[in-house]
């Protein structure tokens, strides 16, 4: 059974796969976090079994707890696995404060951007790398409070429709399922930690003119309790870290709904403070 074996957050994790096309389909999904063959690599914290269900169709996943799941098709299963690697790694590294957002950065200062659904997180994302600006993340931002560092966790950047003109999908996007996956081979991508410099908190404005500004640390902290995903493995319920965080890094909020100005507004919080 090919074997994939994934690392992130100083984890590695090994995802046993059927066949080689279910093989090649984690690597579209998370060429980003394959370790090198020939690498050393410890022992795995966590592993998966992927098969095939047979003349049901679709996939039976088991987690490395023993229980199964059924994935219906490559889209669903690749949402799955992603899913799976990201309560794992909250599993092994509980003192990382984990925020659904993205994360990219310009000369090693990384901007989190954090979302509701349907702001543009992603489009946003593909439009900065496309602009020369390195990739962390999409949907998983690992953050070490106590040092303000951002982990890398680069999975392809998934979409659910192409973005709008003049931006575009890069060459080599696969189109699974409903979403387009933007490997994270296609732009430069950080390898290693990297310093927490800004938290831009997204919002979308139909036909209103695109505006960025400061927020405050009050403001600031009920946006990461927002977007928190194990707030519970943390002393107060995560408020006490969501404050700090706060209270020692720059936030801002931005409406996505002019992508070019978006754009403009990161590089610009990014670069203003070198």
């Amino acid at each position: 059974m090919p074997t994939r074996v994934l690392s992130s957050c100083g984890r590695t994790f090994a995802i046993q796969c059927p066949d080689n096309e279910t093989a090649a389909l984690v690597d579209v999904g998370f060429g980003g976090l394959l370790v090198p063959s020939g690498t050393s690599i410890p022992t795995f914290g966590t592993s998966c079994r992927i098969e095939r269900n047979g003349a049901e169709g679709g996939f039976r996943i088991y987690d490395g707890d023993g229980s199964a799941s059924r994935s219906e098709d490559a889209d669903s299963l690749l949402f799955h696995l992603d899913k799976f690697l990201t309560i794992a790694l909250q599993q092994q590294r509980p003192e990382l404060y984990f925020l659904h957002a993205a994360a990219v950065a310009i000369g090693g200062r990384v901007a989190v951007l954090a979302a509701p659904p349907g702001s543009g997180k992603s489009t946003l994302t593909v439009a900065l790398l496309e602009r020369g600006l390195s990739y962390l993340s999409d949907e998983l931002a690992p953050i070490d409070p106590s040092r303000l560092l951002v982990y890398p966790y680069a999975h392809a950047v998934c979409l659910k429709s192409s973005p709008p003109e003049p931006f575009r999908l890069p060459p080599g996007t696969v189109a699974i399922g409903r979403r387009f996956h933007v490997a994270s081979g296609l732009f430069a991508a950080a390898a290693e930690p990297l310093p927490l410099a800004a938290f831009v908190f997204l919002r979308r404005s139909v036909g209103s003119a695109v505006m960025s500004r400061r927020i405050g640390a009050a403001a600031a902290a009920a946006h990461l309790l927002a977007n928190t995903l194990n707030a519970l493995a943390h002393q107060g319920d995560g408020l006490n870290v969501a404050v700090s965080l706060a209270q020692r890094v720059p936030s801002f909020e931005i409406d996505t709904s002019d992508l070019r100005a978006a754009c403009a507004a990161v590089e610009g919080i990014l670069t203003a403070r070198q």
